[in-house]
């Protein structure tokens, strides 16, 4: 029975998935498609007005909470200060 070389150790299978993963990554497939120069600039716009579309919808969203959470919201400071 041959002995088992200790200097010698078993690839585990999460390393061999990250290669696998890595390999599929970098891998140059062909794409079979044309994309003409102003798509970059189309997906560039695209993503930068969902940012700030997301970010204005938080800021709304946050205002909203903390004025709920708040004593004296501005909402009731404007009531009590409108003339009868």
């Amino acid at each position: 029975m041959p002995t088992r070389d200790p200097a010698r150790r078993r690839l585990s299978p999460s390393f061999l998935v990250v290669v696998a993963g890595l390999w599929l990554l970098t891998a140059a497939w062909p794409a079979y498609a044309y994309l003409d120069p102003a798509s970059g600039s189309m997906f560039l716009q695209l993503l930068l007005g969902g940012i700030a579309g997301a970010a204005l919808f938080f800021k709304l969203v946050w205002h909203r909470i903390r004025d709920f959470f708040r004593p004296g919201t501005r909402r009731e400071q404007a009531q009590e200060q409108a003339p009868d």
